[in-house]
């Protein structure tokens, strides 16, 4: 409910707004009086107002004069003047002060009081504004304040390979770190899968908001449960729950449910969440591999709940075959230094299980088609990369494994270094991305359609459009079309407002607002500037 006060230096223009008017149908708690400025200031030090009604001329102190001092004391107020005088200067003045409206006595009632609903609707709005400002801040501070616990460095190492697997080692681990867990303990995983802000956010932002989201899938995800919630170097988040039970499924969607229509509410973007099943922790990674797999086949169901234990996918040949979806990502990405490391660390494992000739046979035909296919995916020939066919080498390779391993790294390191000596400076799928935004930069598009453009998941398109630019796909976005204004102010005469529908904003004032918050000035001043030269 809101406080009007109405200010008026002729009693009987209150009494007929008053009484005139029927409140009934407005969420108005009370209305106030005053006869000149030196009342409505008292009015205000006693009461807390949301709107003020007031003529523009009064003894002593105007209209004017009064709303000056409210935007000092009660910047929050909307205010409404009203006049018997049509003079511009006046509106002039109330416009630059920021008056909500500015009325001609004789006014009508039904005028101005559909004038005070939008008036309050905008307060409305502001309050709805302020308290989404007041979270942000409040995550804000949150994320300035500490790095990353112990715990959860635990887990990030764990899944990057960077630790050993032993019983001892892992045993001692959970100890150090107050983890309740045994070595043959079940543990299970969730991919939390950001697919989208409804805002748009810097990167700045979208990593502080980020977190919000880490901290809010502490509360509703684990809620009941033991467990982590981490976020990996690529930016996925993962909340890993230590000892499910047989019943924790049906619970822990419906702890999924709670936390995508809170994270919908109150931070502003959609979720998606991806249920592992339950595993020993020294397959927590094959099975994070899987709910990646699935986040990235996932096109078509936003907002949503996946359970690994329904999502059917290709088995592989071989026990410890090695993930060559991650190593087609590692050599698209140049990382050869971390793709050797995940060689050599396949063919210990491989001695380590004594693995068969048959097992080298799939290993070579599976390795070969991810470098084939990632080439492709490149616009690059394989004949191109290996000029004497080092492909066919299957005989020699496979006689023992130290042979395949050799064979392995020599493919790999040709790979990457042809990649590094003659690749742009990003993959084909970002080259079509960055195309596609060029395209379209007179049109409303969303982070949806682009990676529908390209076939891949918006959530994991982001990652990697991060990943291979440096910046978030809504900074980009924003550069490109500033980019292009700044051309097309440049290089024609056409109208400001022409330029702003034709890189994709038809609010003029809102395009003014990015353009100056993008370069220091605005579109008017930078045009004048650049002709001045």
């Amino acid at each position: 409910m809101y406080n009007l006060l109405i200010v008026d230096d002729e009693e009987i223009a209150i009494k007929g707004i008053v009484h005139g008017i029927d409140w009934t149908d407005m969420p108005i708690q009370n209305i106030f009086e005053a006869i000149d400025a030196k009342e409505a200031r008292e009015v205000f030090g006693n009461n807390p107002i949301h709107l003020l009604l007031s003529d523009i001329d009064m003894p002593t102190d105007n209209g004017i004069a009064l709303l000056q001092w409210v935007r000092e004391v009660s910047p929050q107020t909307e205010t409404i003047f009203l006049s018997g005088h049509a003079d511009f200067k006046y509106a002039q003045h109330a416009l630059k002060l920021d008056s909500f409206d500015y009325l001609l006595k004789p006014v009508d009632h039904e005028v101005l009081k559909n004038t005070l609903k939008r008036a309050i609707e905008k307060i409305q709005h502001n309050e709805e504004q302020a308290e989404f400002h007041k979270t942000y801040q409040y995550y804000y501070e949150q994320w300035n304040k500490q790095l990353p616990i112990l715990c959860e460095r635990f887990w990030q190492d764990l899944l990057q390979q960077r630790i050993q697997l032993g019983a001892d080692s892992l045993q001692s681990s959970f100890e150090l770190y107050g983890i309740p867990l045994q070595v043959n303990n079940p543990i299970k995983a969730v991919l939390i899968s950001i697919e989208q802000w409804r805002e748009p956010l810097n990167h700045r932002d979208e990593e502080i908001m980020t977190y919000a989201v880490k901290n809010a899938a502490t509360e509703f995800i684990l809620n009941g449960y033991e467990g982590q919630v981490i976020q990996d170097i690529t930016g996925i988040i993962y909340a890993i729950l230590y000892n499910p039970q047989q019943d924790t499924v049906k619970q822990l969607e419906e702890n999924c449910r709670a936390f995508i229509e809170k994270c919908q509410m109150y931070l502003h973007c959609h979720i998606s969440c991806y249920i592992g099943r339950a595993t020993k922790i020294q397959e927590l990674r094959e099975g994070i591999n899987t709910l990646n797999e699935m986040e990235r086949n996932n096109l078509t169901h936003n907002s949503s709940i996946h359970l690994e234990q329904a999502y059917t996918k290709q088995a592989p040949c071989a026990i410890g075959k090695p993930v060559f979806d991650d190593w087609a990502v590692l050599l698209e990405m140049g990382k050869k230094s971390e793709w050797m490391t995940r060689i050599e660390d396949s063919f210990i494992r491989m001695k380590e299980e004594q693995v068969d000739h048959l097992y080298l046979e799939s290993f070579y035909y599976g390795f070969v088609h991810m470098i084939y296919n990632t080439l492709q995916k490149m616009s690059v020939r394989i004949e191109v990369v290996y000029p004497d066919g080092e492909w066919r080498e299957f005989t020699q390779a496979s006689k023992s494994i130290d042979r395949m391993k050799a064979w392995a790294i020599q493919m790999a390191e040709t790979a990457c270094s042809y990649l590094l000596e003659h690749r742009k400076g990003v993959s084909l799928v970002i080259s079509k991305v960055m195309q596609f935004i060029e395209d379209h930069l007179g049109e409303e598009f969303s982070r949806e359609d682009i990676a529908s453009h390209v076939f891949l998941n918006s959530a994991y398109l982001s990652r990697l459009f991060r990943k291979e630019t440096g910046d978030s796909l809504s900074d980009y976005i924003l550069e490109a079309r500033v980019s292009k204004g700044k051309i097309l102010l440049e290089k024609t005469n056409k109208k400001i407002s022409d330029i702003a529908a034709e890189i994709g904003y038809d609010n003029f004032s809102y395009f003014t607002k990015i353009f100056k918050k993008a370069t220091g000035v605005t579109p008017q001043e930078y045009r004048k500037r650049f002709q001045d030269i």
